[in-house]
């Protein structure tokens, strides 16, 4: 852990976010163990006035432990100093970094996203991605993490999900029919097993008008101080990725997309269907095995939902039940996972056009430090989508047929944060 806690204290220099005399906070926290990756251990701390996460090394009980604690409307970073017995945390908290969250909750229905649409120039089909959610109740997915910004800048702004080699570069341009505010990332997704293409990163190069971005985090999403119109992307997409895993740094952010989600999923039921064997070395595999169960046809989508819990018991469900299960079941494993909102397009002389009823979800796993994304539906559906994309990624998406009636009510918490650092 030693190298987390140096990222952390450079990361937090860097940007003078160390606080001169942070004080030491005392706790005797529960712990809820919530998965493993990489072989460390992420555990939940809850207590009284608190909660957050701590990352131990397996087979490590006692000493400093990088983790996250908040309090109030504050998100600490910092390191855990104590013993782990059981399920309680004895010991205290050093902040290394603070933040203040500013919480704007936002409904997702099609009578308030009318307004989205975008005309994008790019020689490949993309999704433009919008949002993420961790967790999934009452019938809705939600995102309910306290969103921090890790970078602010003037564009270029650089988004990265993962690195790869044999990666090809595309400029695209994207013209927003109304000013937005959280703005929409162009990617490459996969609609058949296996992965084949990894979006490396993204760049922000430019936006109309001129504006600071701030990424934030967990979820990679940005946000434009001022709306924008028009925005200047690059995108690089990669056939392999490096396949181990790098800095550790990522999993700080990762965590919180595991633990349940809010989906109950009999181990049984998981067992028989997958029948997959996790040894914490190949989580590619195992990404690649649900992502193939899910899309092989044996499960049908329909119009309506039956509850991810579900899917498996009556064969069939809608796109957020695909999506959410293969969430639940990966998670399983000690995958993080989450779900993405976006949009995709139609092509007309070489433009894409898009709009607020052409919603999508997907689901992004992070494997050996890289995020990899995938829909997991059944694959005649993506046929609907058009061909997958070939060696140069130069098919057309012609639009979804299938109604998505989870789209109307939806709710979700949109959690921005303009950074205020204590």
């Amino acid at each position: 852990m030693g190298l987390l806690i140096m990222l952390l204290l450079l990361s937090a220099l860097g940007n003078g976010l160390l606080q001169g005399n942070a004080s030491m906070i005392p706790l005797n926290a529960s712990l809820t163990y919530i998965g493993n990756a990489f072989s460390i251990s992420i555990y939940q701390v809850n207590s009284t006035n608190s909660s957050g996460y701590l990352i131990a090394t397996q087979g490590e009980y006692q000493g400093d432990f990088v983790g996250v604690l908040r309090i109030g409307n504050a998100t600490l970073i910092g390191t855990y100093s104590g013993v782990l017995v059981r399920s309680v945390f004895t010991g205290y908290f050093m902040p290394i970094a603070s933040y203040e969250s500013i919480r704007i909750p936002t409904v997702l229905a099609l009578s308030n996203y009318t307004y989205f649409e975008a005309t994008v120039q790019s020689k490949v089909p993309v999704y433009l991605r919008y949002l993420v959610f961790n967790v999934y109740g009452n019938g809705t997915l939600l995102n309910t993490l306290p969103l921090i910004t890790v970078e602010a800048s003037m564009p270029p702004l650089t988004i990265w999900f993962s690195n790869g080699y044999d990666c090809s570069e595309y400029r695209i341009n994207a013209t927003y029919g109304n000013p937005m505010q959280v703005v929409p990332i162009p990617v490459v997704i996969n609609t058949q097993p296996p992965l084949t293409y990894f979006v490396s990163n993204v760049s922000i190069v430019g936006t109309s008008p001129q504006t600071e971005l701030m990424l934030l985090e967990p979820g990679d999403v940005v946000v434009a101080e001022s709306p924008v119109t028009a925005v200047n992307y690059t995108m690089y997409v990669c056939k392999e990725v490096i396949g181990y895993p790098g800095s550790e740094y990522g999993l700080l952010y990762a965590m919180e997309y595991l633990g349940p989600g809010g989906i109950s999923i009999p181990s049984d039921i998981s067992n028989n269907v997958f029948r997959v064997k996790y040894s914490g070395n190949d989580s590619m595999v195992v990404v690649n095995h649900v992502f193939s169960v899910l899309s092989s046809g044996k499960y049908s989508l329909v119009t309506y939902s039956v509850g991810p819990g579900n899917l498996f018991i009556a064969g069939k469900g809608s796109v957020i039940d695909f999506a959410a299960a293969a969430m639940a079941v990966l998670r399983n494993y000690g995958i993080p996972t989450r779900i993405a909102l976006g949009f995709y397009g139609t092509n007309k002389d070489g433009l894409y056009f898009f709009n607020s009823a052409m919603g999508i979800l997907w689901d992004e796993s992070y494997v050996g430090d890289e995020w990899v994304m995938y829909m997991p539906i059944p694959s005649q559906v993506n046929s609907v989508l058009g061909p997958i994309p070939g060696n140069e990624i130069s098919s057309v998406i012609t639009g979804l047929i299938l109604a998505l009636p989870w789209i109307v009510g939806f709710l979700i918490y949109l959690l921005i944060s303009k950074v205020k650092t204590r």
